[in-house]
C-alpha cells in the first residue's frame, strides 16, 4: 500500500476479478523475490513509482479473499521520488482517497487500509 501525503494510492483494476473495482497495487511474489521486493516492483509496474517499504501490515489468508487462492503480504509504503503516479499494467486510472473515505474496492483491500492507516 502507497501512502501519499496521507491518502492511500489505488488503482482501477481493467480486468477479472474484481474488474472496474478499485484495489491497492500487488501481485505475485517472483521465484527469486522476497515479498517486499515484490511489492517494490508492483508499484513500479502498476503505477509507475519506485516506493521504500516503510512497515508490515500483516498477512491477509482469508479462504474467500481472493477467488485465485492468493495469500497477501501487506506493506505501507511511501515514494523515494517525486514523481506523479500513472496507470500501467492492469490498471484503467490511479487517484488518491482520504482512507476515511474509499470508494468500493475489491478483494479486502478495505481491511489492509482500515488496518494500516485507521486502527
Amino acid at each position: 500500500m502507497v501512502v501519499l501525503d496521507g491518502e492511500v494510492l489505488l488503482l482501477e483494476r481493467d480486468h477479472p476479478p474484481f474488474d472496474g473495482y478499485w484495489v491497492l497495487p500487488g501481485g505475485v511474489v517472483e521465484r527469486d523475490e522476497t515479498a517486499r521486493e515484490a511489492c517494490v516492483r508492483e508499484a513500479r509496474e502498476e503505477v509507475g513509482l519506485d516506493v521504500m517499504v516503510e512497515e508490515f501490515v500483516g498477512l491477509y489468508d482469508d479462504p474467500d479473499r481472493d477467488e485465485r487462492g492468493n495469500v497477501s503480504a501487506a506493506y505501507r509504503c511511501t515514494p523515494i521520488a517525486d514523481d506523479s503516479p500513472v496507470p500501467r499494467e492492469e490498471a484503467r486510472q490511479v487517484a488518491t482517497f482520504d482512507p476515511t473515505d474509499l470508494p468500493e474496492m475489491g478483494f479486502d483491500h478495505e481491511r489492509i487500509v482500515t488496518d494500516a492507516l485507521l486502527e
